[in-house]
């Protein structure tokens, strides 16, 4: 069932907005919150991530948390229950949603306690992409007559193709797909940047055939359910999960093709600004992040690009 979120009523809103009230409940605050996020047209996404982080802290402290009783002492005690039931990954995540509510709160004044946030140290590991031998697995094109599967080929080529993400993929429309210029263009992204991608030569022509069979109008979902409707999220990862296991293939994460696309790109020699450019990440950090880098890939280019090289290469030919 989805969650309806109860606004303040405009009265009351512009009671706490116009009063000299020195304290709220804390929800009130959240919901004060949620409206500049959606008056600033943050995604749905970004703000149902900070309804379910309001959520989970108020059910820690409690219903009728006022801001009065917002400190730093109730923010460490949280991180501290938070980190005995997950790992630092999700314990900054859940952090990461509800600083910014507290943040507005200090600014606004209805939280006086200057509360700073500790971000958890995360173990760092290696992210294992899809192998050789398992993407010539999921490349191979289906033997059987279906066309569930025949459209889970083509999403799979198009994500290790691109590296685009699943929510930019079930928004794409057939009107985004220009194979003349050989390019694809992103209108619903994570940053709600547009963006342009090229799309490789092996790619065109798997689009090409599939455009012909899905025969849609320009404005339509280029991949759908039976009722023309944009994939649900759970809809892409079932079918992608049972084309994988169908194949032999244990991993099935969507997103573990972007991390592919960028290993395999760097490693044929790709530009990180141009990867950059196409994957859309907002900057070097985080476009590094998602590189599998394989102590082999070091030693295949050691001598290319070792400065010792330059001056042993005379000697070496003696």
């Amino acid at each position: 069932m989805k969650n309806v979120i109860k606004e303040p009523t405009v009265k009351r809103r512009k009671n706490l907005l116009a009063s000299k009230v020195s304290d709220i409940p804390y929800h009130d605050l959240y919901l004060l919150y949620e409206n500049e996020c959606k008056l600033k047209n943050l995604s749905d996404t970004t703000i149902r991530g900070y309804f379910f982080a309001d959520k989970y802290f108020r059910q820690f402290a409690g219903d009728d948390l006022m801001c009065s009783e917002v400190t730093q002492d109730l923010i460490n005690e949280y991180i501290l229950y938070l980190k005995d039931k997950f790992k630092p990954q999700t314990v900054n995540s859940y952090i990461f949603k509800v600083s910014p509510v507290v943040k507005y709160g200090i600014k606004r004044g209805y939280i006086k306690d200057n509360i700073t946030f500790t971000h958890l140290v995360e173990q760092e590991h290696i992210k294992e992409i899809y192998t050789p031998d398992e993407l010539k697995k999921l490349l191979a094109r289906p033997k059987e007559d279906s066309f569930a599967q025949y459209r889970t080929w083509v999403i799979i080529n198009l994500l290790l193709a691109t590296g685009i993400r699943a929510l930019e993929l079930r928004n794409l429309q057939i009107g985004d797909i220009d194979l003349a210029n050989g390019i694809i263009t992103l209108q619903h992204t994570k940053n709600r940047k547009p963006r342009i991608i090229p799309i490789p030569s092996s790619l065109s022509i798997i689009l090409s055939e599939y455009l012909r069979i899905r025969n849609g109008a320009k404005d339509d979902v280029l991949f759908c359910n039976i009722y023309g409707e944009p994939l649900p999220r759970t809809t892409l990862q079932i079918s992608v999960t049972k084309y994988c296991k169908k194949r032999g293939v244990e991993k099935h994460s969507l997103h573990l093709f972007r991390h592919t696309f960028i290993t395999l790109s760097i490693r044929k020699g790709m530009s990180p600004i141009l990867l950059k450019r196409i994957t859309g990440h907002s900057n070097f950090k985080i476009l590094e992040n998602y590189y599998n880098c394989n102590p082999t890939d070091l030693v295949n280019v050691v001598d290319e690009y070792n400065p010792l090289e330059d001056f042993k290469k005379k000697e070496k030919k003696f």
